[in-house]
């Protein structure tokens, strides 16, 4: 019998039964694609986070929802960092390797800061199912090579925007993330996932690495306060420095034991 010690999260938010939930693992193997999934889905969370302790300071991360593997997860490592820094309080900062590059995370006044290179988008025109899809709310689309980012005019056309789901499936576009410029924050979002059982994704850390870059380039800041309107809803302050992106959140522990890791 193999114990892996676990610990569960909830990421942009200092307040139980809020933000986005997350799962993180350490283990000794992260080969085995089948029994890493196979444990995702026993914990049946929005991620879970496999750390494999390469240093003191050092992890290979991989990511996965309950059904498949998530190529890249920004509350999963913000978890992943809390968690490191628990347990190796003596380090400064950790270093996660994953398949397409690294994430930095560190411990910051009782909160977790994450850096990753920005994700660019660029204006194209609006597709005819994201026009549908949105009821004539979008203003603009900026595709890129994680999420396709939709721009309204107001915040509270994505507070309420009800999507038409059908009409995001007639594309295999991954994800979008609706934004508007807010009154008490710099900007608001919300994260939609058609293809995925979830559909909205509760706070999200990578898509404010393309979030980030478009709205320090709009606003003509380089630090800035930022709200994911979800049901859960996700807090976080971001900067950016050329093209390094730096996220900044709470985190709160809500449970951690032992899996056993045997199948």
């Amino acid at each position: 019998m193999v114990l892996n010690r676990f610990f569960l999260l909830n990421v942009f938010t200092g307040i139980k039964a809020r933000g986005n939930q997350c799962c993180v693992l350490i283990v000794d193997d992260l080969s085995d694609d089948e029994s890493l999934l196979r444990i995702a889905s026993d914990f049946n969370l929005p991620a879970t986070t496999f750390l494999k302790q390469e240093n003191s300071n050092t992890f290979s991360v991989r990511w996965f929802a309950p059904m498949a593997e998530i190529e890249l997860c920004g509350h999963g490592t913000l978890a992943a960092a809390w968690v490191a820094n628990q347990l190796f309080p003596k380090e400064v900062k950790f270093i996660f390797n994953y398949a397409a590059g690294k994430l930095i995370g560190v411990e910051s006044d009782g909160k977790v800061e994450l850096s990753g290179t920005a994700i660019i988008s660029e204006e194209s025109a609006i597709p005819d199912h994201v026009k549908k899809a949105f009821h004539g709310k979008a203003m603009a689309y900026y595709p890129s090579s994680n999420k396709d980012l939709v721009l309204f005019e107001n915040e509270s056309d994505v507070i309420n925007m009800k999507p038409d789901w059908n009409a995001l499936r007639e594309s295999d576009t991954f994800g979008y993330v609706i934004t508007a410029e807010s009154k008490s924050y710099d900007f608001i979002s919300r994260v939609l996932l058609p293809h995925i059982n979830i559909l909205e994704d509760q706070a999200t850390g990578s898509s404010h690495l393309i979030l980030t870059p478009f709205w320090s380039k709009r606003l003509n800041k380089t630090s800035m306060k930022a709200y994911q309107a979800s049901e859960r809803g996700g807090q976080v302050e971001v900067r950016i420095k050329d093209d390094l992106v730096t996220l900044r959140a709470s985190c709160i522990l809500f449970g951690e034991g032992s899996y056993v890791g045997e199948y």
